[in-house]
């Protein structure tokens, strides 16, 4: 067995390779880890709700809370309140270190990744070993991508949920292709679990969770399957013909992944509906991220709002409001004034709803504008500042390019692959044009993406090898 997995992967070499990568990884985020590092005020926030947990006194940020706790996804800090009571106390060096050893899976998950869509790009009929050195080295690229992402091991340094995230996410996808490539309909609760964690941790992914069960549906009823050979001698035997599955299985697949992503989601919004009095599936917030999404004065730049809504209304703040306020707090006092007695969150769903309405009706060129600005401000640079020096962002723009070209090859192939990934991008990428425009969005992205860029890399090595032109007709 171990020669084999060792064969898998490149051989004594390319097993030597990957084992270096992930040490790497490792180390660069149990350093971090170990150091921490400053933190950001969400990250603050969720180091308050954890320890606030473990000491008894309810998911609360504190008195000095700018903002309702409920606004914070619970999957982080809950996570890290459960390492706090398996060690008996509020250490958060040893939080950091579990949830850097948790957010180095994304490595491993990126190879294995890029191995399969490596495989199905180059030459998938071909010499079998060819295939696996492509298929290899697709995932080793992956590989050594994640493991040394700065923006990614920043946050390493301190309790944000995007390492966690990515982790959970590209799990996911795995998860997905792993139950579609067997039988057995309890194969689904695997992904389907995990997606519901993901949406714990990144409340988001429960729609494009959802989304995902809706495309499995899709998948298995319409994709080939292998049909069970006939005991009757026929001028086709020895052959696996195939044919479409049914709607049976279909449904039974998609319901499995939904229950995963139901049993993990349900407890908390049971918990929400007496805490909060109201429906509330993850978390609170949505009002402020849609009001702040819409709002054209920012020209998408999020921390440009609470300075613009400042200016607009100026009857409403003092002088120094931008120096003093939050974002959260600019926009309270404002919908406190548009809507009394309303919460925060729901006058500003409502106030987002109309302005949305009125950006599309009445600024409708500028509305277009507002997005396309949104759309290049969450890809055209990952967050942290040192993701603007310039070997880092050059690391970017090349992954960035890799990547979609990759996703492209595989949706020209119609790959179920390309459906799964795809369907991902398109959805954070909405929902950020909608929203608000936060670059930490496609962080969570950084394993699938740098996936797609390595089997890419290594389409392009097997057509130079091949002396055919780089084109995919």
């Amino acid at each position: 067995m171990p020669n084999a997995v060792v064969a898998r992967n490149g051989g004594r070499w390319g097993f030597a390779a990957l084992i270096a990568i992930l040490l790497l990884g490792l180390g660069l985020r149990v350093g971090e880890a170990w150091d921490g590092r400053a933190p950001v005020y969400d990250a603050a926030a969720y180091a308050a709700i954890a320890r606030n947990l473990d000491q008894g006194n309810g998911f609360t940020a504190g008195a000095g809370a700018t903002q309702p706790s409920s606004d914070y996804s619970p999957g982080l800090p809950l996570f890290v309140a459960g390492v706090y009571e398996v060690t008996g106390g509020v250490h958060e060096r040893t939080a950091r270190l579990v949830l850097a050893l948790i957010g180095t899976l994304a490595i491993p998950f990126a190879y294995l990744l890029a191995r399969r869509l490596a495989s199905v790009l180059c030459n998938p009929q071909g010499d079998k070993g060819q295939r696996v050195g492509l298929g290899v080295a697709a995932g080793l690229i992956a590989a050594l991508v994640v493991a040394i992402y700065p923006a990614t091991i920043e946050y390493t340094g301190m309790l944000m949920t995007e390492p966690l995230a990515a982790t959970l996410l590209v799990g996911a996808i795995l998860g997905l292709l792993w139950a579609g490539d067997g039988p057995g309909p309890w194969r689904w609760l695997v992904p389907g679990l995990t997606l519901g964690a993901l949406a714990l941790v990144r409340p988001e992914y429960l729609a494009i969770g959802l989304l995902l069960a809706g495309l499995v549906l899709l998948h298995e009823r319409f994709a080939p399957r292998p049909a069970v050979r006939s005991q009757l001698p026929t001028h086709s035997e020895g052959k696996c013909e195939r044919t479409a599955g049914g709607w049976r299985r279909a449904l039974v697949a998609a319901a499995v992944v939904g229950l995963g992503i139901v049993v993990v989601v349900a407890p908390w919004t049971v918990r929400n509906a007496f805490a909060l009095d109201r429906f509330v599936t993850v978390s609170t917030g949505g009002g402020q991220v849609l009001y702040a999404g819409t709002y054209l004065p920012s020209d998408g730049n999020p921390e440009a709002v609470g300075a613009a809504v400042v200016a607009e209304h100026p009857d409403l703040f003092g002088p120094h409001a931008v120096e003093n306020l939050r974002l959260e707090q600019i926009l309270a006092r404002l919908a406190e004034a548009n809507h009394p007695g309303l919460e925060p969150d729901e006058a500003l769903s409502q106030m987002g709803k109309e302005q949305l309405g009125d950006d599309i009706t009445e600024h409708t060129g500028e509305y277009v504008e507002f997005v396309a600005a949104k759309v290049g401000r969450i890809w055209s640079h990952g967050p942290r500042a040192v993701m603007r020096e310039p070997v880092w962002e050059a690391l970017h723009w090349v992954l960035l390019g890799l990547g979609l070209f990759g996703l492209a090859l595989l949706a020209y192939l119609r790959r179920w692959e390309a459906l799964l990934i795809g369907a991902v991008f398109l959805a954070i990428t909405l929902i950020s044009a909608l929203l608000v425009a936060s670059p930490r969005r496609v962080l969570v992205l950084i394993p699938l993406l740098s996936a797609c860029a390595g089997a890419a890399a290594a389409w392009l090595a097997a057509r130079a090898r091949a002396g055919k032109p780089q084109s995919v007709l």
